[in-house]
């Protein structure tokens, strides 16, 4: 098996944004909106626009918890079909599997 050097898997469409990106034509948002958008991960779009790591946070975040918020809710149908962001964000943890 070959090993395959990652640059020569990247979307040559991002390698041009990457430039845009360098050469101040293209802001970072848009660079990693349309890089990711051509399927390269957001953590080889930084690699690949020479950018810095996002910052982590320290760690002083309490997990859990519970998350309240009023909606209206609309009838289910075909997930192909939904036509209101209620039903989409009513079943979208079910879905993104």
């Amino acid at each position: 098996m070959t090993k395959t050097h990652y640059s020569e898997t990247i979307h040559a469409t991002a390698k041009m944004y990457a430039e845009e990106l360098k050469a101040g034509k293209l802001s970072r948002r848009e660079f990693l909106a349309r890089a990711t958008a051509l399927g390269v991960t957001t953590s080889a779009a930084y690699g690949l626009g020479g950018l810095q790591r996002p910052a982590v946070a320290a760690g002083h975040i309490k997990q859990g918890g519970t998350l309240r918020y009023l909606m209206e809710i609309r009838a289910l149908k075909d997930p192909r079909t939904f036509d209101w962001t209620q039903i989409a964000t009513a079943l979208r943890g079910t879905l993104n599997t």
